[in-house]
């Protein structure tokens, strides 16, 4: 028997992850549906998901809206891994995993207003639980690395060849964007991209598509930047309560969406990990 594991982006922000231990699954608005979506965003039956011997499998049972994978409309095809499928403004990314593990069981996201206000007050007293006999509590630095470089970005091509190269990064981003949910790097990595876009759009004569870019910019920005302050916090709070998976969690995430980046911040989170990984018996 397999087990499909949905991690889903709901339209209002919401995420979970959902399990079901079987060769299908439905998603809709139905209320037999395994992946049960509002009615807003799905019709009774939207998509089927099968699992083949090649992988997974999917088909559209209704077009209002057309359900895409990777933002691109579909009737009936692979699910390459790691692709988002999407139905309306709904985002999800399926995979196979072993049978019976956590099979059924839906994992809801903590709302990050909810853990910011918690923090109001919270001493140090908290970092203890992570503390070692001869250095004491693990203390976060107050100062953190910026994601992006400040400097402007440029665009390297020049004529016909500057719009080619601006329609691929494009693509690209988009395609970043679309995933950073699930993977927080592919956020911070879309920005730049953007800014790449719109600097060879400008230079291939098409400054309204260079505006869009750069406003799609400076959206993504600020929500990776609340998004990586959000998970310090996040990271602080459930050492504070001595929640040691959800801070390993946090570190990862902010491991992830640092690469590359260097200072006390980074080498205060790889020794979190280190610590975190001895207590929980994790070798990686």
């Amino acid at each position: 028997m397999s087990t499909l594991r949905f991690q889903i982006q709901h339209s209002n922000g919401r995420q979970e992850v959902v399990t079901v231990e079987a060769e299908r699954a439905l998603i809709g608005s139905g209320a037999h549906c395994e992946i049960r979506l509002p009615i807003d965003q799905a019709q009774v039956e939207h998509i089927l998901v099968q699992v083949g011997t090649g992988g997974i499998f999917v088909q559209a049972l209704s077009f209002e809206p057309s359900p895409t994978i990777a933002s691109v409309p579909f009737t009936q095809a692979p699910l390459p891994p790691d692709a988002v499928l999407g139905v309306n403004a709904t985002q999800m990314l399926v995979a196979l995993v072993d049978a019976g593990v956590g099979a059924g069981r839906q994992e809801k996201k903590t709302n990050p207003m909810i853990v910011i206000a918690g923090l109001a007050g919270i001493g140090l007293a908290g970092y203890m639980f992570l503390a070692t006999e001869d250095d004491g509590p693990t203390v976060a630095p107050q100062e953190t690395p910026a994601l992006w470089d400040p400097a402007p970005i440029s665009c390297s091509r020049a004529g016909v060849e500057a719009k080619t190269w601006a329609d691929e990064r494009r693509s690209l981003a988009d395609s970043k964007r679309a995933r950073r949910m699930f993977h927080a790097r592919d956020g911070v990595d879309a920005v730049p991209l953007y800014d790449e876009a719109a600097a060879c759009y400008d230079k291939g004569g098409d400054p309204q598509t260079a505006t869009q870019m750069r406003d799609l910019s400076k959206d993504l920005r600020k929500e990776t930047e609340d998004d990586y302050k959000t998970h310090r916090m996040r990271l602080e709070h459930a050492r504070t309560v001595g929640d040691l998976e959800t801070a390993r969690k946090e570190v990862k995430v902010l491991l992830e969406m640092t690469t590359g980046k260097t200072g006390p911040y980074i080498e205060y989170l790889n020794q979190l990990d280190r610590e975190l990984r001895q207590k929980l018996g994790r070798p990686s």
